[in-house]
C-alpha cells in the first residue's frame, strides 16, 4: 500500500508537505449536525492523519483536479479526508453498526 501512495505522490504535480484541518461541524448518522472543535494534521512523508483520538495510516492518495483524497484506517474504522481547495470533508466509517460520521471544515496548506 505505501507503494501506491508514493506512486501517486510521486505523479502529483504539487509538492509533498503538511495539510491542517479544522472541522467546525459534525454530522452523526441521520442526526442534526452539531457545532464541534476538531482538528488533524495530514502527514503525507509520515503516511499519517494525526488526530485529536490518535494516529492514522494513510493506506491511499488520489488526485483529480483540485479534489485530494486521503484513505486512512485506525482501530475499528476506516476513514476519508476529501479537500476541494481550502473546503474539507472528514469521514469516519465504524465497523461497529455501521455508523458514519461527517464533519466539515477547512485545510489549510498543500501536498
Amino acid at each position: 500500500m505505501r507503494v501506491a501512495l508514493a506512486l501517486t505522490l510521486a505523479l502529483s504535480p504539487l509538492p509533498v508537505v503538511a495539510q491542517d484541518c479544522s472541522f467546525v461541524t459534525e454530522c452523526y448518522e441521520a442526526e442534526a449536525c452539531q457545532d464541534t472543535a476538531f482538528s488533524l494534521t495530514a502527514d503525507l512523508p509520515g503516511e499519517r492523519l494525526v488526530t485529536d483520538f490518535g494516529d492514522l495510516t494513510i493506506v491511499a492518495a488520489k488526485q483529480a483536479g483540485r479534489l485530494t483524497t486521503l484513505f486512512a484506517t485506525g482501530d475499528g474504522a476506516e476513514y476519508l479526508l476529501s479537500r476541494n481547495g481550502d473546503a474539507a470533508r472528514f469521514t469516519a466509517h465504524s465497523n461497529v453498526g455501521p455508523a458514519a460520521i461527517t464533519y466539515l471544515g477547512t485545510c489549510k496548506g498543500e501536498f
